[in-house]
């Protein structure tokens, strides 16, 4: 293979950033698939599939979701379905030994082609004892689990697809893209789950909010929305469950302070805001400086942590902040220069302020 370097080609340099910004909208890309782009996916998944030496490939069935989740779940179901239909002493054994053929035939397509849990009750349809029907839907429900095992992320991935055609487009290197043209395709749309009788492919957000580091954030709605309604919530990259964003006023403080997952705990204090949360823990004013720039050191029992300080101090545009300091601080001067990195002396000296 040709070695390409930057040395030889100083002119793609300036190609990167338009490169990457191209992918970078295909990832944030909230427009639904279009009629043609379908057809060029079903076309794509049918070329993976042919390029993986698939028996069927020509016929696989590519189905659309409307989500990553309606797509996890007809994945999930659809995989089960179809393990029961090739193995039917499995089969047999979870409905006690009653003929199943028929329903798990009937369940297939249905999985398949409409992608809901209709799956499972036609996998059930006959006469079956409760304790067969809950063996079958409890097996279905394992494989949903399991189906992150046949998940790529699509647009969603679009890292790794940026910098492999960056190397087809403008470096040209003599590499065979005939196969990677099929990947690079599916790349355009949304996750996929890939199983030898068929793939899923969900459909591209409908609304995405980041913040400014493009991280998903929104502080009053979901980050993330697709056309069924699934939603995601995320505070400054940071998944968490949907009242923290939309009810704050009713989380706990000995909650947001106590919670187990330090990331989340971080994202839920500053939704609720540090000010709000020190004042329900009845803090103890250590020291207070009569710059209120430098502010109040305060000292206040967190559940399951212990004696914490913190600092209270209003910024140049005279709002209030409260942030967690060393605990070894004895003033707010000292804990205040020490968010800087400095000495107490260096910052009475200086302009910085907090």
């Amino acid at each position: 293979m040709k070695k390409y370097s930057f040395v030889d080609h100083p002119g793609d340099k300036d190609k990167l950033k338009p490169w990457a910004d191209k992918w970078i909208a295909n990832a944030t890309s909230c427009e639904g698939i279009t009629g043609e782009q379908w057809a060029a996916t079903v076309s794509a998944v049918r070329g993976m599939y042919a390029a993986a030496n698939l028996p069927d490939h020509d016929s696989v069935r590519v189905v659309y979701a409307p989500s990553p989740l309606a797509a996890a779940i007809a994945a999930g179901i659809s995989a089960g379905v179809w393990y029961l239909r090739g193995n039917p002493d499995f089969a047999k054994l979870l409905m006690g030994g009653q003929a199943t053929d028929q329903a798990t035939y009937q369940a297939t397509d249905r999985a398949t082609y409409q992608a809901t849990y209709q799956a499972t009750y036609q996998a059930t349809e006959q006469q079956a004892p409760t304790e067969a029907v809950d063996r079958i839907a409890n097996f279905l429900l394992s494989c949903v689990r399991q189906s992150y095992l046949m998940r790529n992320g699509g647009n969603q991935w679009s890292g790794w697809v940026c910098y492999l055609s960056f190397g087809r487009y403008i470096g040209r290197t003599d590499i065979d893209y005939s196969k990677f043209v099929h990947y690079e395709q599916c790349a355009t749309v949304g996750p996929r789950y890939t199983h030898q009788k068929f793939c899923i492919v969900s459909d591209r957000f409908e609304t995405l909010k980041m913040d400014e580091q493009n991280r998903p954030h929104c502080a009053n709605g979901p980050s993330h929305r697709w056309r069924d309604g699934w939603e995601l919530y995320h505070w400054r990259g940071v998944r968490v469950p949907k009242e923290w964003i939309m009810s704050p006023e009713t989380i706990d403080p000995v909650m947001a302070l106590t919670w187990q997952n330090i990331e989340e705990r971080r994202a839920c204090a500053e939704i609720v805001g540090w000010a709000r949360l020190i004042e329900q823990l009845n803090p103890v004013v250590i020291d207070s400086d009569p710059d209120p720039e430098i502010g109040d050191l305060l000292e206040v029992e967190i559940p399951d942590s212990g004696k914490e300080r913190f600092l209270r101090v209003k910024c140049g545009t005279g709002r209030t902040f409260v942030l967690c300091v060393d605990p070894s601080a004895k003033t707010a001067l000292e804990a205040n220069a020490r968010s800087f990195r400095l000495k107490p002396q260096q910052l009475k000296q200086s302009e910085v302020r907090t």
